[in-house]
C-alpha cells in the first residue's frame, strides 16, 4: 500500500511541473525547473565508437584532449545537484556523457539515489561494463529506462563501429541483456524499459535487417535509429549517399512486415520508437551533407529553454544537446537554480521560443567545427520539442486554467 501511494505522489508531481511548465511557456516565464536534466557524470570511455563526437579514432586532434577526458562530477557535487533540481521541480534525470556513465566509480549509488527521490531516471550507455551484479542492482533500484548504445546487428558491424572491440564483445553484449531480461522477469518487474539504440552510417547501414532481429533476440523493449551527425572533415566518410539512404529508407517503411515475422519466430514484440522521424530524416534532400531536420527545424518553436538542461562533466551547463559552444553557467560556481533563472539562460530562452532560422544566435549551436544554423544538421531535442508542441496546440480551456493554477502552487 505504502508503495502505491508513492506512485501515485509522483504521478502527481510529474503532472504539476508539466503544467507549471506549460504556464511558464504561454506566459514566457518560469515557474518550474526544467523537466528534464541530462548530467554526464563523466568523460572517461572505454570504447572509441567511430562516430562519436569526442572519442573517434577519425577525430585526429579534434578528439577530446587527455585532461578533458579525466573530468568527472564527483560523488558529493551530483548528490547536491540532483537534491537542488529535486526541490525545483525537475522530474526527469538522463545519464549520458561525453564518456560512457559507468565509468564513474559510483554510477549505480547516484542512480540509487535519484530513485530514492522519486525522479524518473533513464540514461545512454554502451553496457559493456554491466555484470550480473550490476543488472540485478539496476532492476532492484527501479531504473526506469536504458538506451543501449549498440549500432550493430552481428558481431562484423559491432567491430567496424567499435574499432577497440571485438565480435565476441558482441556476443557477451547480448547475452548480458537477455540475462537483463531474466532478471526482470524473475523479480516481477517491467522495468528498466530497455531501447537499444542505433546510430547508422556507411559502416552499418547494411546491418539493418539484423539490427531488427538482435533486438528480438536480446528481448529488449524497442530500438531506436538515427542518422550519424558527422564532424565535418573527419567522419564526413560516415554520412550515407543519396542513394544509400534511399534503400535504407525502402528497408525503413517495409519493417512492419519483417517485425510480425519477428515476433512469431521469437514470441516477443518490440516498439519502434520514432519510426517516420527516422524516415523524415533520411528523406531529407540534405541528407548527402548532413543536414537531416532542415526540413522541419522553424516550424514549430523551440521549447529547450523552458524544458531542459545538459550539465557536462566539467560542470558546463548547456542549454540544449547541441548549444556546447555557449554555456549558461557552471554548478562548481552558481547553483543550478541560479543558472536557471539567469541572464544566459533567458537569453536562450528569448531566442528558442520566437525561432528565426536566419538569426545568427544560431551559428552558435552545433559543435565548434560546424559551420551555420547547427540546429538544422541533428537536432536532438527535437523529440521533445515535437512532444510539447502538439501538447500546446491542443490545451483546451480546462487544461490552461489548471496550468494557471499550478503555476501559483
Amino acid at each position: 500500500m505504502l508503495n502505491l501511494l508513492h506512485v501515485g505522489k509522483d504521478r502527481i508531481l510529474d503532472k504539476l511541473a508539466q503544467a507549471k511548465i506549460a504556464a511558464g511557456i504561454m506566459d514566457r516565464k518560469v515557474y518550474n525547473g526544467p523537466w528534464e536534466v541530462q548530467i554526464d557524470l563523466t568523460n572517461t570511455c572505454n570504447n572509441d565508437c567511430i562516430g562519436c563526437w569526442c572519442h573517434s579514432p577519425l577525430l585526429g586532434e579534434l578528439a577530446m584532449s587527455p585532461e578533458q577526458k579525466k573530468k568527472r562530477l564527483t560523488f558529493d557535487t551530483a548528490r547536491q545537484l540532483i537534491d537542488d533540481l529535486h526541490a525545483m521541480g525537475t522530474r526527469y534525470i538522463y545519464f549520458t556523457g561525453g564518456g560512457e556513465p559507468f565509468m564513474h566509480p559510483n554510477a549505480l549509488e547516484v542512480i540509487e539515489y535519484v530513485k530514492h527521490k522519486g525522479m524518473i531516471t533513464d540514461m545512454s550507455t554502451n553496457f559493456t561494463l554491466i555484470n550480473e551484479e550490476k543488472a540485478r542492482r539496476l532492476v532492484k533500484a527501479g531504473m526506469d529506462h536504458m538506451n543501449i548504445s549498440l549500432w550493430a546487428g552481428s558481431g562484423y558491424s559491432y567491430a567496424a563501429t567499435h574499432p577497440n572491440k571485438e565480435e565476441k564483445d558482441f556476443d557477451r553484449l547480448i547475452a548480458m541483456l537477455r540475462y537483463l531480461a531474466d532478471q526482470k522477469r524473475k523479480l516481477g518487474r517491467n522495468r528498466p524499459q530497455v531501447h537499444i539504440y542505433n546510430v547508422i552510417s556507411t559502416k552499418n547501414y547494411m546491418d539493418f535487417e539484423n539490427m531488427i532481429e538482435i533486438a528480438y533476440i536480446a528481448r529488449v523493449n524497442g530500438i531506436d535509429f538515427t542518422p550519424t551527425d558527422v564532424v565535418p572533415g573527419k567522419t564526413d566518410s560516415l554520412m550515407l549517399s543519396r542513394e544509400q539512404a534511399d534503400e535504407l529508407r525502402q528497408k525503413v517503411e517495409a519493417v512492419p512486415s519483417l517485425m510480425q515475422k519477428m515476433e512469431k519466430k521469437y514470441h516477443h514484440k518490440i516498439d519502434f520508437r520514432g519510426r517516420q522521424h527516422f524516415i523524415r530524416r533520411l528523406s531529407n534532400l540534405g541528407v548527402s551533407h548532413g543536414e537531416y531536420d532542415s526540413n522541419i527545424i522553424g516550424t514549430m518553436p523551440c521549447y529547450a529553454g523552458y524544458t531542459f538542461l545538459r550539465i557536462l562533466a566539467d560542470g558546463n551547463v548547456n542549454s540544449c544537446l547541441k548549444s556546447v559552444r555557449i554555456p549558461v553557467g557552471n554548478i562548481n560556481e552558481k547553483s543550478i537554480r541560479d543558472i536557471w533563472h539567469g541572464a544566459k539562460q533567458e537569453e536562450f530562452r528569448k531566442h528558442t521560443i520566437d525561432y528565426d532560422p536566419k538569426n545568427p544566435y544560431f551559428e552558435n549551436i552545433g559543435n565548434e567545427h560546424q559551420k551555420g544554423n547547427g540546429c538544422y544538421l541533428c537536432c536532438d531535442n527535437l523529440g521533445i520539442n515535437m512532444a510539447v508542441h502538439g501538447s500546446m496546440k491542443n490545451m483546451g480551456m480546462l487544461k490552461k486554467t489548471a496550468a494557471n493554477i499550478a503555476k501559483r502552487l
